[in-house]
Protein backbone atom coordinates (compact mmCIF):
# COMPACT_ATOMS: atom_id res chain seq x y z
CA UNK A 1 0.00 0.00 0.00
CA UNK A 2 1.30 3.40 -0.98
CA UNK A 3 0.90 6.36 1.26
CA UNK A 4 -0.05 9.80 -0.02
CA UNK A 5 3.47 11.07 0.68
CA UNK A 6 5.06 8.24 -1.32
CA UNK A 7 2.65 8.83 -4.22
CA UNK A 8 3.53 12.54 -4.22
CA UNK A 9 7.26 11.73 -4.20
CA UNK A 10 6.89 9.28 -7.12
CA UNK A 11 4.84 11.76 -9.11
CA UNK A 12 7.36 14.51 -8.51
CA UNK A 13 10.22 12.16 -9.49
CA UNK A 14 8.39 11.18 -12.73
CA UNK A 15 7.79 14.85 -13.55
CA UNK A 16 11.46 15.64 -13.01
CA UNK A 17 12.53 12.72 -15.22
CA UNK A 18 10.02 13.77 -17.89
CA UNK A 19 11.20 17.39 -17.74
CA UNK A 20 14.86 16.34 -17.90
CA UNK A 21 14.13 14.07 -20.87
CA UNK A 22 12.27 16.87 -22.66
CA UNK A 23 15.13 19.31 -22.05
CA UNK A 24 17.67 16.74 -23.29
CA UNK A 25 15.62 16.10 -26.42
CA UNK A 26 15.33 19.85 -27.10
CA UNK A 27 19.08 20.34 -26.69
CA UNK A 28 19.74 17.42 -29.04
CA UNK A 29 17.45 18.88 -31.70
CA UNK A 30 18.86 22.41 -31.36
CA UNK A 31 22.51 21.35 -31.40
CA UNK A 32 21.90 18.95 -34.28
CA UNK A 33 20.69 21.91 -36.28
CA UNK A 34 23.87 23.82 -35.41
CA UNK A 35 26.38 21.12 -36.20
CA UNK A 36 27.95 21.24 -39.57
CA UNK A 37 27.81 18.17 -41.72
CA UNK A 38 31.14 17.36 -43.31
CA UNK A 39 31.08 18.44 -46.92
CA UNK A 40 33.19 17.45 -49.82
CA UNK A 41 35.94 19.93 -50.53
CA UNK A 42 35.11 22.19 -53.44
CA UNK A 43 36.42 21.19 -56.79
CA UNK A 44 39.50 23.11 -57.79
CA UNK A 45 38.52 26.11 -59.86
CA UNK A 46 39.60 26.29 -63.43
CA UNK A 47 42.18 28.91 -64.26
CA UNK A 48 40.45 32.24 -64.77
CA UNK A 49 40.28 33.50 -68.28
CA UNK A 50 42.39 36.53 -69.01
CA UNK A 51 40.34 39.72 -69.12
CA UNK A 52 39.12 40.52 -72.57
CA UNK A 53 40.52 43.67 -74.09
CA UNK A 54 38.28 46.73 -73.84
CA UNK A 55 35.96 47.26 -76.76
CA UNK A 56 37.21 50.86 -76.85
CA UNK A 57 41.01 51.16 -76.83
CA UNK A 58 40.67 54.83 -75.78
CA UNK A 59 38.43 54.10 -72.78
CA UNK A 60 41.09 54.98 -70.18
CA UNK A 61 41.85 58.29 -71.96
CA UNK A 62 38.17 59.12 -72.20
CA UNK A 63 37.64 58.40 -68.50
CA UNK A 64 40.63 60.60 -67.62
CA UNK A 65 39.23 63.40 -69.77
CA UNK A 66 35.76 63.11 -68.21
CA UNK A 67 37.36 63.35 -64.75
CA UNK A 68 39.05 66.59 -65.82
CA UNK A 69 35.75 67.84 -67.25
CA UNK A 70 33.95 67.22 -63.94
CA UNK A 71 36.80 68.90 -62.04
CA UNK A 72 36.49 71.88 -64.39
CA UNK A 73 32.77 72.08 -63.60
CA UNK A 74 33.37 71.78 -59.84
CA UNK A 75 35.85 74.67 -60.03
CA UNK A 76 33.44 76.75 -62.13
CA UNK A 77 30.62 76.14 -59.65
CA UNK A 78 32.88 77.27 -56.84
CA UNK A 79 33.79 80.46 -58.71
CA UNK A 80 30.14 81.24 -59.48
CA UNK A 81 28.91 80.51 -55.96
CA UNK A 82 31.65 82.41 -54.10
CA UNK A 83 32.16 85.29 -56.52
CA UNK A 84 35.89 84.60 -56.78
CA UNK A 85 38.30 82.59 -58.93
CA UNK A 86 40.66 82.18 -55.96
CA UNK A 87 41.13 78.71 -54.50
CA UNK A 88 38.95 77.06 -57.12
CA UNK A 89 41.75 75.08 -58.79
CA UNK A 90 40.34 75.92 -62.20
CA UNK A 91 43.74 76.94 -63.57
CA UNK A 92 44.90 73.31 -63.41
CA UNK A 93 42.09 71.97 -65.61
CA UNK A 94 40.81 74.96 -67.60
CA UNK A 95 42.97 77.22 -69.72
CA UNK A 96 42.79 79.53 -72.69
CA UNK A 97 39.23 80.54 -73.68
CA UNK A 98 37.58 78.18 -71.18
CA UNK A 99 39.28 79.90 -68.25
CA UNK A 100 38.56 83.34 -69.72
CA UNK A 101 34.85 82.56 -70.18
CA UNK A 102 34.42 81.32 -66.61
CA UNK A 103 36.28 84.36 -65.31
CA UNK A 104 34.14 86.76 -67.38
CA UNK A 105 30.95 85.12 -66.09
CA UNK A 106 32.20 85.22 -62.51
CA UNK A 107 33.06 88.94 -62.86
CA UNK A 108 29.60 89.64 -64.32
CA UNK A 109 27.93 87.92 -61.37
CA UNK A 110 30.13 89.71 -58.84
CA UNK A 111 29.55 93.16 -60.38
CA UNK A 112 25.78 92.61 -60.39
CA UNK A 113 25.58 91.11 -56.90
CA UNK A 114 24.61 87.64 -58.12
CA UNK A 115 25.78 84.16 -57.20
CA UNK A 116 24.74 80.73 -58.37
CA UNK A 117 23.20 78.14 -56.04
CA UNK A 118 22.61 74.45 -56.51
CA UNK A 119 24.24 72.50 -59.32
CA UNK A 120 23.41 71.41 -62.83
CA UNK A 121 22.98 67.79 -63.83
CA UNK A 122 25.68 66.79 -66.31
CA UNK A 123 25.60 63.95 -68.86
CA UNK A 124 28.96 64.27 -70.66
CA UNK A 125 30.18 62.00 -73.43
CA UNK A 126 33.46 62.09 -75.29
CA UNK A 127 32.26 62.44 -78.88
CA UNK A 128 35.66 62.82 -80.58
CA UNK A 129 39.22 61.98 -79.59
CA UNK A 130 42.45 62.06 -81.57
CA UNK A 131 45.32 60.72 -79.46
CA UNK A 132 47.68 60.70 -82.47
CA UNK A 133 47.38 64.48 -82.92
CA UNK A 134 50.16 66.75 -81.63
CA UNK A 135 48.90 67.59 -79.01
CA UNK A 136 46.12 65.02 -78.55
CA UNK A 137 42.67 66.61 -78.80
CA UNK A 138 39.12 65.72 -77.87
CA UNK A 139 35.55 66.99 -77.80
CA UNK A 140 33.01 66.45 -75.05
CA UNK A 141 29.30 66.92 -75.73
CA UNK A 142 26.97 67.37 -72.80
CA UNK A 143 23.30 67.94 -72.10
CA UNK A 144 23.39 70.36 -69.19
CA UNK A 145 20.23 70.44 -67.09
CA UNK A 146 20.26 73.64 -65.03
CA UNK A 147 16.78 73.19 -63.56
CA UNK A 148 18.20 73.21 -60.01
CA UNK A 149 21.07 75.59 -60.75
CA UNK A 150 19.68 79.00 -59.85
CA UNK A 151 21.02 82.55 -60.09
CA UNK A 152 20.20 84.52 -56.94
CA UNK A 153 20.93 87.90 -55.42
CA UNK A 154 23.91 87.47 -53.12
CA UNK A 155 22.51 89.73 -50.38
CA UNK A 156 19.15 88.09 -49.87
CA UNK A 157 19.14 84.83 -51.87
CA UNK A 158 16.20 86.01 -53.98
CA UNK A 159 16.12 84.20 -57.36
CA UNK A 160 16.89 86.33 -60.39
CA UNK A 161 14.32 85.83 -63.15
CA UNK A 162 15.38 84.18 -66.37
CA UNK A 163 13.82 84.36 -69.81
CA UNK A 164 14.90 80.80 -70.54
CA UNK A 165 12.06 78.41 -69.69
CA UNK A 166 13.86 75.33 -71.00
CA UNK A 167 16.79 74.61 -68.70
CA UNK A 168 18.39 71.79 -70.75
CA UNK A 169 20.96 72.84 -73.32
CA UNK A 170 23.56 71.11 -75.47
CA UNK A 171 27.14 72.15 -74.76
CA UNK A 172 30.37 71.34 -76.54
CA UNK A 173 33.80 71.42 -74.83
CA UNK A 174 37.16 71.11 -76.54
CA UNK A 175 40.22 69.75 -74.77
CA UNK A 176 43.92 69.28 -75.42
CA UNK A 177 46.39 67.03 -73.66
CA UNK A 178 49.37 69.18 -72.70
CA UNK A 179 52.31 67.79 -70.75
CA UNK A 180 50.48 64.51 -70.20
CA UNK A 181 47.35 66.11 -68.71
CA UNK A 182 44.01 66.95 -70.28
CA UNK A 183 42.84 70.57 -70.12
CA UNK A 184 39.52 72.08 -71.09
CA UNK A 185 40.41 74.79 -73.63
CA UNK A 186 37.07 76.17 -74.84
CA UNK A 187 33.35 75.59 -74.62
CA UNK A 188 30.10 76.70 -76.17
CA UNK A 189 26.67 76.31 -74.59
CA UNK A 190 23.93 76.46 -77.20
CA UNK A 191 20.90 78.54 -76.22
CA UNK A 192 19.03 77.22 -79.26
CA UNK A 193 19.94 73.52 -79.23
CA UNK A 194 17.85 71.89 -76.52
CA UNK A 195 18.14 68.37 -75.18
Amino acid sequence: MTTAGQHHTRTTRHRRLFTAAAVAATITVVTAGCTKEPTASPAPSSPSASPSPSADPQEAEKNALLDVYRTFWDASLKAYSTGSMKNTGIETVGTDKAYAKVQATQIYYAENGFVMTGAPVLSPKVTAMDTAAKPPSATITDCIDSTNYIQVEKENGKPVGTLDKNRRHVASYTALKIGGAWQIRDFEISRDQLC
